[in-house]
């Protein structure tokens, strides 16, 4: 179940994800593709309205340094009623070489004097020229002499004219025209030139409308909606020179795009219904749907199947380690078509069978423990025959008043009865001294006042557990051998302490000694048996069967003469019984 859970995230998600970044990127080119292609058509529009300004301000430029008009003009204004009429028609000629391209879009031109008055062509003001003369844009050119003025959209200030607004220019022509009494010569035009091109753009959903910086609109689609155009639009229009935002029109998405037309601060803009713009996206949204639904049920099912193939030897596994954790070792796993599975299959064998290898191993350990330690008991004399023996002498010994008789045959006595009458194999250490001293009181009357022996016992150690019979060998090894040359000065040093988590007991004496070929001899093979049948590699052996190859005998020359046997080990803190208590009585 976790398996598939995962499956099902690790494939739906990253699909689902990878599909989701492709339509974002598809939709983000296709915004960015309508975009450049709007702005396009927008480089048109703004390039045509350069050009029509272009021509006004080149028409103004052109007529405000042209002499023979200023001068016709000051003649005009200078002239009396009946020669007016001449120099109405020298001025009309003369200005028509200039605004001929644009008669039809040209409203009025005003020539403005010096000392007061003005002369409309075309059309006559409605408002005092006093108020003109009076405006900002007015006294800003009269401080820039030749210089044409755009000023976008003004209020129609002629008679007849119904248009609210109309497209102006103005220039001061220079002081350096000395017969001139021309101060400013202001040009009224409609907006039918830049109707024009608007009209020949695609007849499409698209809007179009050119807006002045004031937010005024120059001119605009026959389709536009005027309520579109709110001040907050207009203020994110006027913060770049050109591009493009999502708007909310009405109740549609618009994209609005912007550029703009020169350096004049006007703006035209282009309105696309956003529908119309991701309509392809809503086809490629739904292939895509499609094709990530396929895949991830195309997916999904190869993931079950190869989660099935792997886990179903998995459970043949599980299953199989039941069976062996409930004691059936023949529990062998069949062949698999993966690799990887036949290769945990053939370990599980071999570890099967490696475990019935130890368990035999084991079995024969035991069996090998079980011989040794018969052994050790079938060496000795029948226990009830010697210590019923023992008593018969110890009697005698008393009836006839020997007290050294009686004394060595107690020793012997209580020696024997402390080894067969408590159970088990383990015996406390503080017995096992006890049973030392009584073997040392035998030997000392048998071989006399040969050596002597030193004790050196820490009191940790004696409530601690061992194996029994494993010091009275060495013990006997160190009189009969390594004392058999000497008549006195033979010493036997016993020591025993707790170091690094075992037990360390060491035998020394100072006798004769083992030879190098002596010491190899007992790493390589027992040495010959003692009276108990018990040799010290016996001892070493019984050692490692029950405590394991970290625990052992190792013999080493006691410097300056004599042999050292340092036997480890490990800490038994009470008495286990592994055997049934053997009770013997006298």
């Amino acid at each position: 179940m976790t398996l598939h859970i995962l499956l099902v995230v690790m494939v739906v998600f990253p699909i689902v994800t990878i599909s989701t970044m492709i339509l974002q990127v598809y939709k983000r080119d296709l915004l960015q593709q309508t975009t450049e292609r709007t702005l396009q058509t927008l480089h048109a529009v703004t390039y045509s309205a350069q050009q029509e300004i272009s021509k006004i301000e080149y028409a103004a430029a052109a007529v405000g340094v042209d002499r023979d008009i200023l001068s016709t003009a000051t003649s005009l204004h200078q002239a009396d009623e009946s020669n007016r009429f001449k120099y109405i028609n020298d001025l009309t000629l003369a200005l028509s070489r200039y605004t001929y391209s644009m008669s039809s879009q040209l409203l009025a031109i005003h020539f403005f004097y010096k000392d007061g008055g003005v002369y409309s062509f075309k059309q006559n003001l409605t408002k005092d020229e006093q108020e003109l003369r009076s405006e900002a844009w007015y006294q800003k050119l009269l401080q820039q002499k030749d210089n044409v003025q755009f000023l976008s959209l003004q209020q129609t200030l002629l008679y007849g004219v119904t248009v609210p607004l109309a497209v102006a220019a103005a220039i001061a022509p220079s002081d350096y025209h000395t017969l001139s009494n021309i101060e400013m010569i202001y040009f009224s035009l409609n907006e039918e030139a830049f109707d024009k091109i608007l009209r020949q753009q695609p007849n499409d959903d698209s809007t179009y409308v050119i807006v002045s910086k004031e937010g005024q609109v120059v001119t605009a689609s026959y389709n536009w909606d005027q309520s579109s155009l709110t001040p907050a639009k207009l203020e994110q229009i006027r913060g770049a020179r050109e591009g493009h935002f999502i708007d909310q029109v009405s109740d549609r998405q618009m994209l609005v795009t912007y550029a703009s037309v020169g350096d004049t601060g006007w703006k035209a803009i282009q309105e696309i219904p956003y529908s119309k713009v991701t309509a392809n996206y809503g086809r490629i949204f739904k292939f895509v749907l499609f094709a990530t639904i396929a895949v991830i049920v195309v997916f999904l099912l190869i993931s079950f199947y190869l989660v099935h193939s792997l886990t179903r030897p998995i459970h043949v596994l599980v299953r199989k380690m039941s069976l062996v954790m409930e004691g059936e070792l023949n529990a062998k796993i069949g062949t698999s078509k993966i690799a990887e599975m036949a290769a945990l299959g053939r370990t599980f064998n071999h570890m099967l069978d490696q475990i019935k290898l130890l368990l035999r191993q084991r079995e024969e350990q035991e069996q090998a423990k079980r011989k040794a330690e018969f052994a050790a008991l079938q060496s000795q004399i029948n226990p009830h025959f010697l210590i019923n023996t023992l008593n018969a002498i110890k009697l005698m010994a008393l009836i006839s008043r020997t007290d050294n008789i009686r004394n060595m045959t107690n020793a012997l006595m209580r020696l024997v009865s402390s080894s067969f009458n408590r159970g088990g194999v383990l015996i406390r250490f503080s017995d096992e001294i006890a049973n030392l001293k009584h073997y040392l009181y035998i030997m000392e009357i048998r071989y006399g006042n040969k050596f002597e022996v030193e004790w050196h016992i820490d009191p940790q150690s004696e409530s601690k557990y061992l194996l029994k019979l494993l010091l009275q060998p060495i013990l006997e090894n160190s009189i009969v051998h390594g004392m058999a040359g000497k008549e006195t000065s033979g010493k036997i040093v016993i020591e025993a302490r707790i170091y690094e988590g075992s037990l360390h007991i060491v035998i020394s004496d100072n006798g004769e000694g083992m030879t190098d070929e002596q010491l190899e001899e007992f790493r390589t093979r027992r040495s010959p048996h003692t009276f108990t049948g018990m040799g010290v590699a016996n001892v070493h052996h019984r050692i490692q069967l029950h405590h394991g190859e970290d625990y052992g005998i190792i013999l080493t020359a006691n410097e300056p003469k004599g042999t050292k046997v340092s036997m480890k080990i490990p800490i038994i803190h009470r008495d286990q019984e592994e055997e049934r208590p053997l009770r013997l009585e006298a």
